[in-house]
């Protein structure tokens, strides 16, 4: 799952809506958000099969059949109405029913329901409440003349009275601030939702090239390794050139392999892996490969911390994030590595609640280099887009894809002219890890 289809799904499972998907029929087919506990206690999942129209009360059901030929005609329709949950009361819902329209045929409906039933209820104590003030001025009016402290009582109620109204019209205000809310929390999730289906776009066209691209790869190789079992009726010169281009045809392997991983199509082998063992393991090769005026300290918690993943893939991840730190930084500074286990919040996707909270294990990367603007920031995983000279821009989207397969997350903190920490986010791998050959 891409970041932006998690923020997608929370967003709609936390709505206090309920969000229904209908078929051009009027049959649901996805229900989503808490509010539609209260169509179906006994689980939302038993809506999806089920008309809409069924949903009604016999009276209505005439004017919301009328809706949906409406909506069917291209047309946004909103209205209130009420309906009974269950065995209990009728509550009020306001409703939002939008088409949804593919090549100029109707693909589905898109129905929002709202429970306003307390706007509903409010509505009417402030008119009976005015109703109740008018009858008591026209009573205390009438009797004025013969009862003057009659009256002064009547100005005692009346205030408050007035304190009531005052209190009803502030709990209205706060039931406002909740649907802006949201409201808000809806165009977010649709925005999220535009960038998943971008997203997932560019994977699979990245995935078509490369795989094809791998197969022309495998087959030059080929040739080229049967010309190296031959070398001895080569010259020297023959055979350095045939080595130059096995060499220049692995390392374009290598980059589809890369390919593949940020469109998530690569195969992995995820196993039981002791997180902090695998990065002190990596630390003495990250120092080699970083260059000599690049300080590498690790930092360490003690204890095992087990996580479930792809070895392979997260070594590369790391190496990729240390490699961006160091140009960060212009090839000169301290990099600090940090492995460790934390109590986190339920905001990150895939991760599984224990006794005590949300048990994570994590690993950073600390640079001193220059920062990033917010702008480069909002883009940093987004495929080719780069701010080195000559590079490739597939390194951190490379990054994006093996956490997300692992079903972790990506922490960023960076502030210019300070520099930048990546922290990568798992959920604790509950059993023992693997033993390493």
């Amino acid at each position: 799952m891409s970041d932006g289809e998690g923020r997608y799904r929370q967003f709609v499972e936390a709505s206090s809506d309920c969000m229904k998907e209908l078929d051009p029929d009027g049959v649901i087919r996805f229900v989503s958000g808490l509010g539609c506990a209260a169509l179906s206690p006994a689980g939302v999942e038993r809506l999806v099969g089920m008309r809409w129209l069924d949903l009604w009360p016999l009276e209505a059901r005439d004017m919301v059949a009328r809706v949906l030929d409406r909506a069917a005609a291209g047309e946004r329709v909103d209205f209130v109405g009420a309906r009974r949950s269950g065995d209990g009361p009728s509550r009020w819902w306001e409703v939002t029913v939008a088409p949804v329209v593919a090549d100029d045929i109707l693909d589905h409906f898109v129905v929002i329901s709202r429970d306003v039933t307390e706007q509903v209820e409010l509505q009417a104590s402030l008119e009976a409440i005015i109703e109740l003030l008018q009858n008591r001025l026209n009573e205390t009016v009438a009797n004025s003349a013969t009862a003057t402290t009659r009256y002064g009582t009547l100005m005692e109620r009346l205030e408050s009275e007035h304190g009531a109204r005052r209190d009803a019209e502030m709990r209205l205000a706060g039931v406002r601030e909740r649907l802006d809310m949201a409201n808000r929390a809806r165009d977010l999730a649709e925005a999220g939702a535009r960038q998943a289906q971008k997203q997932q776009a560019i994977g699979q066209l990245v995935s078509g090239i490369a795989h094809d691209f791998n197969n022309m790869l495998q087959t030059v190789i080929v040739s080229l390794s049967g010309l190296q079992d031959d070398s001895d009726e080569l010259s020297p010169r023959h055979r350095r050139m045939i080595t130059y281009a096995v060499e220049g045809a692995r390392h374009a392997t290598a980059l589809t392999r890369r390919l593949l991983a940020f469109a998530r199509n690569q195969y992995a082998q995820p196993e039981a892996v002791d997180l902090g063992d695998l990065v002190m393991a990596l630390a003495d090769f990250a120092r080699h490969a970083l260059g000599a005026r690049i300080v590498v300290d690790v930092l360490r918690q003690p204890g095992p911390l087990p996580v479930w993943l792809d070895r392979h893939g997260v070594e590369q991840a790391l190496m990729n994030v240390c490699l961006n730190a160091r140009d960060a930084m212009d090839g000169f500074g301290n990099i600090v590595i940090e492995v460790g286990e934390r109590i986190g919040d339920a905001s990150l996707p895939g991760l599984a609640h224990e006794a005590g909270g949300l048990r994570q294990v994590f690993v950073s990367v600390t640079d001193n280099g220059g920062g990033m603007t917010e702008e480069v920031r909002q883009r940093l995983f987004e495929p080719y887009f780069t701010t080195k000279e000559g590079g490739s821009g597939l390194g951190l989207a490379q990054v994006y894809g093996m956490v997300a397969q692992a079903g972790g997350a990506i922490e960023i903190e960076s502030e210019t002219a300070v520099g930048t920490r990546f922290r990568l986010v798992f959920p604790r791998y509950p059993g023992p890890c693997a033993l390493d050959e």
